[in-house]
Parts: C-alpha cells; sequence; structure tokens
C-alpha cells in the first residue's frame, strides 16, 4: 500500500483511491487536516456515536482556546444512543461555556440533515467540511458520496454562520430529560406506536417553554436575510457564534465580498503576445559597432527594419495591442496595473477581443497576402534600397553586403511567421480574488482596493451618459455594456440615458472626484459611495468632504435622497 494520504485544502473526501481500498488517510477524519489551526468549530452533525464524541473531546482538550457549537441532528433508528447523548452531557460538564450541543431531531426516518462544519482559525478565515457522510465523517462512506473540505469566500461563510444561528434557534435544547428519553428505535417492520413514540420525543426536543429554561426564538430580516435570536420579550440574545468570538460582517463588508465575487482579476499573457513586425537587426550588418564606450561615455547603437510602409505598420501595431486598450472600457482598475473585470462583461469582452483579432488578420492578408515568402521577394529591391541609403550614413561611398540583406529579409519572415497564429492579439487571462475584511494588519487592509472598485463602478455609467468621447473606438452593444458592468446595484443605472439621470451622473461625478481626495478612511469612503450607489444618498459624500460650500448638488441628487430605492442597512445583493 502506498505513504496514507495526508490531504491538502481544498480536497473532496473519499477520493477514487480509497474508495477502491488503494490507499487510507493518515487520520480516520479525512478534514482533521483542516483543525490543525482553527479555534473554533459550528455546525450540525447528524447520527453521531461514541467515535465522534470522542473527537469532540479530543478537540476541545488539545487547547485551552477551542470552542465547540453543535446542533446534533438525530431521527428515528439512527446511530446516536442515550448514552452518546449522556456523553455529550458529561462534554459540557467538563469544558463549560467552550461546548454547547442543540438538538433537532428530523421528522421521520427518511429525513437527513447536511453535515456541515464551520472551522474558523485565530485570524477568522473559515475552512467549510460539507458533505453526506454522517456521524461527522467516522460512518461507513459510499464512492458516491462527496464530502468537499476547502477554505471559503467571507461572504459564504457569512452565509453559512446565518444559516447555523437561525437552526441554533430553533432546535431544542440538549438536556438530561431529553438525553434519558431518546427511544432506542430499530428499523424492522412500520409500527405505529413507535411513530407516536417518535413524535411525543420531537415535540419534548422542541417544547421551548420547559420550565427553568429561557425560551429563545430566531428571527430572520426578511430583507437581509440576517438572523437574530430573541428571548420570549423579544430582547436580543447572544448566537452560538456571538459567544464564541465569530463576528458576523459588516453590511458593507458583506456588500464588498459580494460584488468581489461577481468577477475575476484580469491581466494580458504576454507570454501570449506576438512581437512587433518591426525587427530588430545587427548593427554589424551595416559595419556598425553594436555598443562602444570611452571612458565613462557609453553608446549603443539600435537598427530595425519594417517589413511595410509606416502608415500601415501603426495600423497593424495598434490592432496588436488592443487588447491593453479594450481592457479599461471592460474592467475596473483595483490598483496600478491590476485590473478587476465581472463575470458577466467578459463575453463582451473576449466578443470585442474577436472582433479587432479578425479585423488585423483582414489587414495583414490585404497588405502581404497569404504568402509570405512572396510578399517578401516583392519587397526585396524596396528593403535593399533603403538600407544601402542607411548603410552609406555610416559608410559613404560604400556598398552592404548582399549577406546583410537576406539576413534581414530572414529576420522579416521570422516575425512574420508569427502572424500565421489563430490569434494575432494577446490572450488574457483571469484569477479569482476574494475580498476578506478580516486580514488586516498593520501594514495591510482590503479597503483601498475597496474603494478603488467601488469608484470606478460608480463611474462607469455616469461617464458613460456625459462624456461625448466614452464609447469613442468600443464595438459593443451599449445597453448590454452597461448592464453587464453594473455589478453594485446602481440606482442611477435604472434611469440610464434619461434626461434626470444625466443631470444627476454630471452632479454625482464631482462629488466622487472629491470623495477621492477627502482625507477620510477608505472604509469611510466605501460606505458613503455605497450609500451614493445604492440610494443616491449625495449627502453620504458630502459628509465626508472638508469643505462642502463649493460642492455642487443638483435637483437629481436630492430627489433621491427623498425617495432613497431602498432601506440603508439593506445589502444588496448583486
Amino acid at each position: 500500500m502506498n505513504k496514507p494520504i495526508d490531504p491538502v485544502l481544498p480536497f473532496i473526501w473519499p477520493e477514487p483511491l480509497v474508495s477502491a481500498g488503494f490507499n487510507t488517510y493518515v487520520t480516520e477524519l479525512p478534514f482533521d487536516v483542516a483543525v490543525r489551526s482553527v479555534v473554533s468549530v459550528f455546525g450540525v452533525v447528524s447520527a453521531i456515536d461514541a467515535r465522534a464524541v470522542n473527537w469532540m473531546e479530543g478537540f476541545l482538550a488539545d487547547r485551552t482556546e477551542t470552542q465547540l457549537r453543535l446542533v446534533v441532528s438525530i431521527h428515528p433508528t439512527c446511530r446516536t444512543s442515550e448514552s452518546d447523548l449522556q456523553e455529550l452531557l458529561r462534554l459540557v460538564e467538563r469544558h463549560g461555556v467552550r461546548a454547547a450541543f442543540k438538538v433537532f431531531p428530523e421528522r421521520s426516518l427518511v429525513d437527513r440533515s447536511s453535515n456541515l462544519l464551520c472551522l474558523v482559525d485565530e485570524g477568522g478565515s473559515a475552512i467549510l467540511s460539507v458533505g453526506p457522510t454522517e456521524n461527522m465523517g467516522f460512518a461507513p462512506t459510499s464512492p458516491s458520496q462527496a464530502n468537499l473540505a476547502s477554505s471559503v469566500s467571507a461572504a459564504t461563510f457569512e452565509a453559512c454562520r446565518k444559516w447555523f444561528d437561525y437552526l441554533w434557534g430553533i432546535s431544542g435544547s440538549l438536556r438530561p430529560d431529553i438525553a434519558a428519553s431518546m427511544p432506542d428505535l430499530v428499523l424492522p417492520q412500520g409500527d405505529e406506536e413507535a411513530a407516536r413514540m417518535w413524535a411525543e420525543y420531537r415535540q419534548l426536543c422542541l417544547d421551548k417553554d420547559v420550565t427553568g429554561e429561557q425560551p429563545v426564538k430566531a428571527i430572520v430580516d426578511p430583507e437581509t436575510g440576517d438572523v437574530q435570536l430573541v428571548d420570549q420579550n423579544n430582547n436580543p440574545v447572544a448566537s452560538p457564534t456571538e459567544e464564541i468570538g465569530i463576528q458576523k460582517l459588516d453590511p458593507l463588508a458583506e456588500y464588498m465580498a459580494r460584488i468581489f465575487e461577481l468577477g475575476s482579476l484580469v491581466s494580458i499573457d504576454k507570454l501570449s503576445r506576438i512581437p512587433p513586425l518591426e525587427a530588430p537587426v545587427k548593427p554589424e550588418w551595416f559595419g556598425v559597432e553594436s555598443f562602444r564606450q570611452t571612458g565613462v561615455v557609453k553608446a549603443q547603437t539600435s537598427i530595425k527594419v519594417a517589413p511595410f510602409d509606416e502608415a500601415t505598420l501603426k495600423k497593424i501595431d495598434r490592432l496588436r495591442r488592443v487588447s491593453g486598450e479594450l481592457l479599461p472600457r471592460f474592467s475596473f482598475a483595483l490598483a496600478d496595473g491590476v485590473r478587476w473585470m465581472p463575470k458577466q462583461a467578459i463575453p463582451l469582452f473576449e466578443a470585442a477581443l474577436t472582433a479587432a483579432n479578425e479585423d488585423a488578420k483582414k489587414l495583414l492578408g490585404a497588405t502581404m497576402g497569404d504568402d509570405i515568402e512572396a510578399f517578401l521577394a516583392s519587397q526585396r529591391d524596396r528593403i535593399r534600397s533603403d538600407a544601402q541609403r542607411m548603410y552609406e550614413a555610416y559608410h559613404p561611398g560604400g556598398r552592404i553586403p548582399d549577406n546583410a540583406v537576406s539576413n534581414i529579409l530572414d529576420e522579416l519572415k521570422t516575425r512574420l511567421d508569427r502572424t500565421k497564429a489563430d490569434k494575432l492579439i494577446p490572450r488574457v487571462a483571469y484569477s479569482p480574488v476574494a475580498f476578506n475584511p478580516t486580514q488586516s494588519t498593520e501594514w495591510s487592509s482590503p479597503w483601498g482596493q475597496a474603494f478603488a472598485l467601488l469608484k470606478g463602478v460608480a463611474e462607469f455609467p455616469r461617464e458613460a451618459m456625459t462624456n461625448r468621447f466614452f464609447w469613442q473606438g468600443v464595438k459593443t452593444n451599449e445597453e448590454d455594456l452597461i448592464k453587464s458592468m453594473n455589478v453594485a446595484g446602481d440606482y442611477l443605472v435604472a434611469e440610464y440615458g434619461g434626461r434626470k439621470a444625466m443631470r444627476c451622473a454630471e452632479d454625482e461625478l464631482d462629488l466622487i472626484k472629491r470623495l477621492e481626495d477627502a482625507p477620510s478612511e477608505s472604509i469611510e469612503k466605501c460606505r458613503a459611495l455605497w450609500a451614493l450607489i445604492t440610494q443616491g444618498r449625495g449627502d453620504a459624500v458630502l459628509d465626508l468632504l472638508p469643505d462642502v460650500s463649493t460642492c455642487k448638488v443638483g435637483d437629481g441628487i436630492e430627489g433621491a435622497v427623498r425617495q432613497p430605492s431602498r432601506p440603508a442597512s439593506q445589502p444588496i445583493r448583486p
């Protein structure tokens, strides 16, 4: 047998090598690799037995700062027994507030919960373990079961937190009487008495009116989906994630995290770029030293030869570099040389690249035809004549050697042969990127890039409506591009092109420019832009400007303030 597998995130388990019996994992529980650096675990596990309880004991015993919050899903005839629940109670007695459990009895034996664990390290980064395998993964696995262990974005983690807080709020408490009355049911034949026993047990578990226990209910915000646990007097109580130090995302941070997930970093793949068609040649072919130095004085000679006239060469070179010119039209700047493109804009961008590539191929075809050697043969006399004049500039009355002209033609052929490739303009590369507000240090913060992105998002439709040169050279459907670039739920896009929208665009561009130069922190600038983009609230920007007396605030902005499109606390779902 091969060396046992020590998986590296992200991974799916059981992998085929294990399912086929060719290998095993280093640990019985494959996602143990993800637990080594975490301090908090929360989630839901189903049908646990003593092996899962022992794992929980080990997790809590390894370090004093570790914390555990689990909902235990049970169903009739599951492997969980009275003794397993009693062991959980004893685990709480040993570790106090570091461990807490609730019970969620399923309605019937055919109902099954998800198995989902969120593993959180000291910095707030999260790893998700999710899949169908019961008993925390100690249950027998099937090749058809895919359990995923992977790092997740801030937005995904926030969704898991909300889901778990809600499940915790509707689940029943694990009490001694609940553990002691767990029915010991088996599958054999259907029995009405067994069904009755389970129904009574389920009601007992979920009964919120138990003497001595403060009932808690989960309230879900219908707009944001956020979960708030409250007591019988509707006063807020701490959620299980709050108890173990898990901070929920500020609505602005969640808004930014979701926006970042809608796009990718994009860059030009320089390795796929066809070199300039103007070929550099060795100065020695013209009887000139390429490098000369006299004392502290250095001289370097560079000679290039073009296969076409200057006007044609400029047209072809412009088309060859068009990806760099198109990129700013379909993406937003995060920093110098770093651009972010909405995923929904990628098809439009690549369609523009295809069109530019076809234009370049047509121009080349019209200029030199299909036979490069024949084209260069037709240019030989012109190239020889121009090369001779250059040679005479260095050597009056001299004659350029025939082999020098042949060498020049060979260099040009090498360059032109590259134009036979399917792509005359360079490809681009897309890379995933995430916004994580928890990863801030003395020397790093995600909010500067967040502001740059929001600024670009806000400026795009406003520039498109007010700058008469904005669409120059952009061959794409204007409406489709505006829609694709609207990743932030911009209120003004709904009125794009209207007279009032154009007035608002002019005024708000002025505000955005002033906001960029304001002395406020980047996060506060983001908050102001968020209010401007989603609700048209120019006042949020004005509040951050050092001198508002000279700011121009038009009727459109004032109207948007009077009639906001959504509550200020509502995060956008791009």
